[in-house]
């Protein structure tokens, strides 16, 4: 091998460690396989950054502005909330209606964000059939990453080969080439979920929040306010009791009258009541530095904390997807300050976490218990940071502005799937109208796009130009004919289908579909086979992150919520994995002969 093909080969090794130990975030160690190779002259400038112009780029980036604009106008909610008022309460019947409508939302917008919208959906469906979240929770992740695989845009592996296609000089796949592969996918995927999945789904009880509010009652304290004391005359934020002794002030009670979610202007007086939480250390060294006294032991029942009346709840949130890049702790994003709330626990791989959480960072998947003013709620049910579980009854009617999207949807697919361009400008038109109907304000347009993700797959492009240009991938294409062209062409798929899956398990699926492809393209060479079925078997593979939680971020937002371990995803993702793989090797052939 040349120079420059060992230089790729070690772009590939290095990224693969990086990917799988995580000392940098993916889109990190994708701009540092650029870097690599544009400082190592492997490739030129043009070539570099090339990526950052491809269409499959661009129109991810149209998607997720198309997706957030569905989102917006609410039609996928009024979905999610149809399904919670017909849905029954037979567990079974719920798997195959959670299933399908997430299969059918995700074949259309991101997976992830039909997770999120029908994640409530699933643990309030749970909760009303008397079943733990979990049994759910799997088969509505699992069920995202099906429904992407009907159609071009349901997934960005799926853009990704139909580029890898174009660019050898082979016709793209089309708008609904995916569909008689995915639709069969997702209904045996379906079948096996409500049959042999349903048994292996633990029933595992997620966080206990009854439980955490009646512990949260050991870690409450009144406190008086004496006169002389120095604090007094003095506000909650020149005080600083959060920062400087980690204690949070609840409620404040004065002349008989009750101040509940007191704002950081709020002045202490003599005679002050102050009720704190906080770990009794704290509070004790709270009392001590600023010379005020412990009231009389009052008896505090776990539902006083509750607070049933209509000025404070307590609330179930998950931390959403954005966290996966942010990692802000509770001080750092002034959750109290933006929601008036305040987090009582966070639970994390099945533990609460008790101390500090002001400077706790969270993760997404992170399950928050919150208390805070009921007239807020409506702040974080509209945050794009957090999925409320626990909220108040909401039903979401259907009304004519939903349409909008969904006519502006239909049309940059149809105009794709009728020839009249490119999915990547038809995208951009769809996006345009989105901003220009005032579906998505333009203010929130930036922030519907998962820029992490777009900058991984541009980055990342390169390296797939590199590996053929250099004819690493041409190398690999061979080794792997002469030792499975014995067994036939078959065999073939199968391998590149494992070896895809096997990937996409550590990594990103994006990254793992702009490794194999190139190679792909190589073995349909070298073996005389269809490059269509071989790149189809590629896409398919990238889409079935089943086996670890961190496969795919669907996986990451249900884990902690449904209390599951990592053996849990082998063991109902695993098998998963094999129905989809024998699934493809019998349709893929047909569809596409070999």
């Amino acid at each position: 091998m040349t120079p420059e093909a060992w230089i790729v080969v070690g772009c590939v090794v290095g990224a693969l460690v990086l990917f799988a130990t995580e000392r940098l975030p993916p889109e990190g160690v994708g701009v540092l396989v650029l870097l690599v190779l544009g400082l190592t002259g492997t490739v030129d400038a043009s070539t570099a950054f090339a990526g950052f112009a491809s269409p499959a780029v661009i129109t991810v980036a149209a998607m997720f502005i198309l997706s957030a604009g569905l989102v917006e106008a609410g039609a996928p909610a009024a979905l999610a909330s149809a399904i919670v008022r017909y849905g029954g309460t037979r567990i079974a019947v719920l798997t195959v209606l959670l299933v399908l409508v997430v299969g059918g939302m995700s074949a259309f917008i991101n997976n992830i964000a039909a997770t999120v919208i029908l994640m409530p959906a699933a643990v309030t469906l749970a909760r009303a059939a008397n079943a733990s979240a979990s049994r759910l929770l799997m088969p509505l992740a699992f069920g995202s990453m099906l429904g992407g695989l009907m159609t071009q845009i349901g997934t960005p592996p799926n853009l990704l080969v139909s580029d890898a296609l174009a660019a050898a000089g082979h016709r793209p796949f089309g708008m609904f080439d995916f569909a008689p592969t995915g639709a069969a996918i997702l209904g045996a995927g379906l079948i096996y979920l409500v049959t042999v999945g349903r048994r292996l789904v633990p029933d595992r009880q997620g966080p206990d929040f009854d439980e955490g509010i009646a512990q949260t009652r050991d870690y409450l304290a009144e406190i008086r306010v004496p006169a002389g004391a120095s604090l007094v005359g003095k506000n909650l934020r020149e005080l600083r009791w959060r920062p400087r002794f980690d204690v949070s002030v609840m409620e404040i009670f004065r002349d008989g009258r009750r101040l509940r979610f007191p704002t950081a202007e709020e002045v202490l007086f003599v005679g002050d009541v102050v009720l704190v939480e906080g770990e009794p250390d704290d509070v004790l060294r709270l009392t001590q530095s600023e010379g005020v006294e412990f009231t009389s032991e009052r008896d505090f029942e776990p539902g006083r904390l509750q607070a049933e009346d209509e000025r404070a709840t307590v609330l179930e949130l998950v931390a959403g997807p954005t966290f996966s890049s942010r990692g802000l702790s509770i001080a750092a994003m002034r959750f109290r300050n933006r929601f008036g709330g305040l987090v009582l626990g966070i639970w994390r791989q099945g533990t609460r976490l008790r101390t500090r959480l002001r400077d706790q960072r969270i993760e997404a998947g992170d399950v928050l218990m919150v208390r805070m003013p009921s007239a807020r709620v409506s702040d974080l049910e509209e945050s794009t940071d957090f999925i409320v579980l626990s909220q108040r009854a909401r039903i979401v009617i259907p009304r004519p502005r939903m349409l909008v999207p969904l006519a502006i949807l239909a049309l940059a697919v149809g105009l794709a799937a009728a020839g009249v361009a490119h999915i990547a400008v038809t995208g951009v038109l769809g996006a345009l109208l989105i901003v220009v109907t005032r579906v998505l304000p333009y203010d929130r347009v930036y922030a519907a796009v998962e820029w992490r993700t777009l900058v991984l797959i541009a980055a990342l492009l390169p390296l797939g130009t590199a590996m053929q240009t250099t004819g690493l991938a041409e190398n690999l294409a061979q080794a792997v004919t002469d030792t499975l062209r014995p067994l036939g062409p078959i065999a073939v798929l199968a391998g590149i289908f494992i070896f895809t899956s096997l990937l996409t398990q550590l990594m990103s699926n994006a990254a793992a579909v702009v490794l194999v492809a190139p190679i792909g393209l190589g073995i349909a060479a070298s073996f005389g086979i269809a490059p269509h079925a071989v790149l189809m078997m590629v896409a398919i593979a990238g889409s079935t992150a089943f086996m670890t939680p961190i496969g795919h971020q669907s996986n990451v937002l249900i884990y902690n919520t449904g209390a599951f371990r990592f053996f849990d995803f082998i063991k109902v993702g695993g098998p998963l994995t094999v129905v989809v793989l024998i699934v493809s090797l019998i349709v893929v052939p047909i569809v596409w002969p070999l």
